[in-house]
């Protein structure tokens, strides 16, 4: 008689995909994702119970669909409901994690999941020198040489087996700041250690190796707060250097043109990206981009423009900023506005963009709060800390682009959510589960 998997075997195999999966395969990392879902509303049906909803988090995040999805409906263009839930229906994701991590083994399943990112990481350094995609065929590679002399001089946008640096960079700096946390864990052997410091290094390095400039204001700002655990004196003499070096730059490099008559080296290029970062004229694009977009949310202020219109509705708000100032946007008006705060308040109007930062006022205060029921350097203390880094960094980093709309990034930092909360629950029955980790 053939015997079948049970649910919860099942559960545990899809919660083992999708971290794995993560790292490389928007498609795989889907499926698990669905399939997780199903499983879940099985249970719901086979037990005859109800969902728990007592997380204040996830009433945010409903309140936040509810808006993204009504504010579309009532507004100006009439969207469709399911477009405006296209790019959300993935965030119910940790509040059905949650329950499953408590039937896996937490530690084998984050070094499954870093082994693979590693790997991908170390595709996307060998990207940065030789622009290889070796995963899709030679007529549909994406490698992204940087600047013209790209190609000559052998550097490229990392970006792993992602379509975008931005999404691959954006995944590393919130996995560079959950592993490196993960170092300073009291519970693991020598063995253990050593894993995530290599990890670690190389996940940094290709975020490095992106080319984003925004990954790397958040890398530092990540760092910033786990330093905040070692010595908070220490962070702030870090954090008053590092803005007298920024001051610095912006008073040397702000205005003029950026010299690109030297870019001979890969350092040479690579300084010349950091520069870039501090100079008005290389970012003139981007500030018109958000000229645009405060323009946009002062005609739509509180119902937005909804979801993915900004192909139909921004144009012409670009049209009128070309013909004022003779700029030609590099970018196409679909490509959203390079600012999720921005894009956000555009896109879902007033109350939309108040839900959206409700969701990382209540997550952030969950996990401060949660931080206290742990001992420092703990297994739960180490995920607490790397995931608020990370996404900290993320957050930062969201000044300058969109990626909280990118599969892969929302992905990602909704299993660090999940990861976050879960070490909340263990905190209230700590005996319990401290028996089931060791």
């Amino acid at each position: 008689m053939l015997l079948l998997p049970t649910r919860e075997a099942l559960n545990n195999f899809f919660v083992y995909t999708l971290f794995i999966f993560s790292s490389f395969s928007i498609a795989g990392t889907e499926a698990s994702i669905v399939l997780l879902y199903l499983l879940g509303i099985y249970g719901l049906l086979k037990t005859r119970s109800w969902p728990r909803m007592e997380n204040p988090l996830l009433w945010m995040i409903l309140l936040f669909t509810a808006f993204t999805v009504f504010n579309g409906m009532l507004g100006e263009y009439r969207i469709d409901p399911w477009e405006s839930l296209r790019s959300n229906w993935r965030l119910m994701l940790p509040f059905v994690l949650i329950p499953l991590l408590e039937q896996v083994d937490e530690k084998k399943l984050l070094m499954f999941f870093f082994s693979f990112l590693a790997l991908f990481s170390l595709y996307g350094f060998i990207q940065y020198f030789t622009g290889v995609d070796w995963l899709r065929p030679e007529e549909s590679s994406l490698a992204t040489p940087y600047l013209a002399a790209g190609e000559e001089s052998g550097v490229f946008h990392a970006k792993g087996n992602y379509s975008h640096h931005l999404t691959f960079g954006g995944v590393m700096l919130i996995c560079s700041a959950m592993s490196l946390s993960l170092v300073f864990c009291r519970d693991w052997w020598m063995g253990d250690r050593l894993f995530y410091i290599l990890t670690s290094g190389l996940i940094m390095i290709s975020a490095v190796a992106s080319l984003g400039r925004s990954i790397w204001l958040g890398l530092v700002v990540a760092l910033f707060v786990l330093l905040v655990r070692i010595s908070p004196r220490l962070m702030l003499g870090a954090a008053i250097l590092f803005a007298l070096l920024v001051g610095s730059l912006f008073m040397q490099y702000g205005s003029g043109p950026l010299s690109e008559s030297r870019l001979e080296t890969r350092l040479d290029i690579v300084r010349h990206r950091l520069l870039s970062g501090f100079n008005m004229n290389a970012n003139r694009d981007r500030l018109l981009m958000w000229e645009g977009a405060v323009e946009g949310i002062q005609d739509h202020f509180w119902l937005g423009i909804g979801h993915a219109m900004d192909a139909e509705v921004m144009e012409s708000y670009r049209e009128r900023i070309t013909a004022e100032t003779g700029h030609r946007f590099t970018n196409p008006a679909s490509a959203g506005v390079h600012n999720i705060y921005l894009q956000t308040w555009l896109n879902y109007g007033l109350t939309g963009f108040a839900a959206y930062l409700g969701i990382w006022i209540v997550f952030f205060s969950q996990a401060l709060s949660g931080l206290k029921s742990t001992e420092p350097y703990d297994f739960s203390n180490c995920i607490l800390w790397g995931v608020v880094a990370g996404l900290t960094g993320f957050m930062t980093a969201g000044i300058f682009e969109n990626n909280f709309r990118d599969a892969e990034v929302q992905t990602i930092l909704l299993m660090g959510i999940g990861l976050v909360n879960f070490q909340i629950q263990k905190a209230r029955r700590p005996a319990m589960m401290r028996f089931r980790f060791h």
